[in-house]
């Protein structure tokens, strides 16, 4: 059987792990809400449709861009996906 002081240091324990953990998550979802990242950019591979949500253009638009090779593209079958750092780039390059 434990004794108060050893029971008191679990407590103690179990408390401050539990601290640390909230404010884990708490520190994890401020980051990404001050770096405004979406549930979409925690892929690597994104699909046409991530990628326009991404980029905010229509699908047609990334289409466009695919088949004028603006990217390249990443095939899975037939899905047809694009790497976020080639998304990335071409923002960069697009900047005025």
């Amino acid at each position: 059987m434990k004794s108060e002081s050893e029971a008191g240091m679990s407590i103690e324990t179990n408390i401050s792990d539990a601290i640390g953990a909230v404010i884990e998550r708490a520190v994890d979802a401020g980051v990404r809400k001050a770096l405004n990242v979406s549930e979409v950019t925690n892929r690597r591979l994104l699909s046409i449709e991530d990628s326009a949500a991404y980029l905010a253009l229509s699908r047609r638009e990334v289409y466009n861009m695919l088949s004028t090779r603006e990217f390249p593209v990443v095939n899975r079958g037939r899905k047809k996906m694009i790497d976020i750092h080639d998304l990335n780039a071409w923002i960069e390059r697009n900047k005025r």
